[in-house]
Parts: C-alpha cells; sequence; structure tokens
C-alpha cells in the first residue's frame, strides 16, 4: 500500500467506527423508546441486535451494563425468567456494585424453586470489585498506553542527557506502573473472557460426586440456581452453589456466564 493512501484508508477506518457506535446510540435509543411504550418483543429485539454490533469485553455498546441489563428487563416483562437471570447477572460481571442489578436478580429468583445463596464476596474481593466499577476497561486501556509513553520519555532522556537519579528513579517508577497496570489490563481482559460461574437450565439436574455418571448423584437442583465452577474435567464442571450444596455436573444442562 502506498503511503499516501494510508491517511485515506485510516480515515475511513474511523468513519467507520464512528458510523456503528452511532447506529448503536439510536438502536438503543430506540429499544428504550419501545420498552416505555410496553412494546417489550420488539424492544428485546432491538436490545440484542445492538448487543450483536460489538460483543461485550471488547468495547462499545454491548460492553456497556445497561445493554444487557435491558435485555434481562425485556425477558423478565416477557415471563423468560430464567433468560433474565442470566442477562442480569451477565449484567453484574461488568458492573458487580449496582444495586438494581441485585434487586432484580432477587426478585427474579422469586420464580425458582431452589434459593440458594453463594458465599458473599470477601473484604478484598469487593475491594476489586468497587476499582473496578470506578475503572472501565476503555479507561483502564488509556492509562496503560499513557504509561507506557511515559516509560518511553523518560528512556529518551536518560539516552540523550545521560545518567541522572531523577530520570533514573522516573523511568523505575514508570517502568513499574507499565507492569501493574498491564498486568491489571491482561487479568480483566482474562476476567472477562472465562465463565466462571453459571445457571441451572434443566430441572432435577443431578449433582454428582464425580465426574461421570457412575458417580453417586449427592443432590438434585432446578432452573434457575447459580453456582460458581469450581473445576473441570471433559464434559463435567465441578460446581457450588451454596457451602451445603456442591457437586459434579453435565455442562451440557448449564448456562455458562
Amino acid at each position: 500500500m502506498k503511503k499516501r493512501t494510508r491517511p485515506i484508508v485510516f480515515a475511513l477506518l474511523l468513519l467507520l467506527g464512528a458510523g456503528a457506535t452511532a447506529s448503536a446510540r439510536e438502536d438503543f435509543a430506540a429499544a428504550n423508546r419501545l420498552y416505555e411504550q410496553g412494546r417489550y418483543a420488539e424492544a428485546l429485539a432491538t436490545y440484542l441486535k445492538v448487543a450483536r454490533q460489538a460483543p461485550p469485553g471488547r468495547g462499545g455498546a454491548a460492553a456497556d451494563w445497561q445493554v444487557l441489563y435491558n435485555i434481562a428487563n425485556c425477558h423478565y416483562k416477557l415471563g423468560n425468567y430464567l433468560q433474565a437471570k442470566v442477562h442480569y447477572l451477565k449484567a453484574r460481571r461488568l458492573r458487580p456494585l449496582e444495586p438494581a442489578i441485585a434487586r432484580n436478580i432477587a426478585m427474579t429468583d422469586r420464580h425458582f424453586l431452589d434459593d440458594a445463596r453463594l458465599p458473599e464476596p470477601d473484604f478484598v474481593t469487593r475491594s476489586v470489585q468497587t476499582l473496578e466499577s470506578w475503572v472501565s476497561m476503555d479507561a483502564l486501556s488509556v492509562m496503560l498506553l499513557l504509561a507506557a509513553l511515559l516509560f518511553n520519555a523518560f528512556l529518551f532522556l536518560l539516552l540523550t542527557r545521560g545518567r541522572d537519579r531523577r530520570r533514573l528513579y522516573a523511568l523505575g517508577f514508570s517502568l513499574l506502573l507499565v507492569a501493574g497496570l498491564g498486568a491489571c489490563h491482561v487479568g480483566r481482559a482474562a476476567a472477562l473472557g472465562r465463565s466462571d460461574s453459571a445457571v441451572i437450565q434443566e430441572e432435577n439436574s443431578p449433582l454428582r460426586s464425580g465426574p461421570g455418571e457412575d458417580n453417586t448423584v449427592l443432590f438434585k437442583v432446578n432452573p434457575g440456581l447459580e453456582v460458581r465452577i469450581i473445576d473441570r474435567s471433559g464434559a463435567w464442571v465441578q460446581v457450588t452453589a451454596s457451602e451445603r450444596i456442591a457437586g459434579w455436573i453435565e455442562k451440557k444442562r448449564l448456562i455458562l456466564i
């Protein structure tokens, strides 16, 4: 590609990205109007269209917890309580401390047979969740980029103007900043791409003592129950639903969050 054509290509890409973002905003606003009018099925289809435009964890409208939250609201209004809970939990992954999500999950749980509660997160986990609710993935990416630029600036000064205690200190600090922000970015991206919780989707799903149908059935659980994934073995996963309920279950009986 000739150098003089590159700016044109980049400009076109920027315009296409801006157009897609504007289209997603318009669709989101249209879905909100449909929901307010009580046209929940049409609103759901439009919210799903917005969600397909940008998968969660990659930026854009679908990375906004409100898209998933509103999808869940539509499912609830339509009586699809299992899908409502699934999408409330997906929204909670992006906004773990949002009170409205917690209230609606509790409201949805009234429609299910099993009422087990996962243990509350400890202080460290809640602190991390609070920090993540303040700093989005996009903001973290910008901070990482700025830290990398800062590191390169101090490195340039060190190479061109010689060693100096203050420059060495600044270079070391910026390097630690890059490493810390990079670790946070990688960790959060991996967490968004990994399913560590799920919802039971089949009635009388057996929890067994080990992976395989030849193991003893410990409990039977029902749709809507949230479980935390502990381990995996082929088509089986080890889950816990409370301090008293745990076991192995076939992955096909779960909806991963």
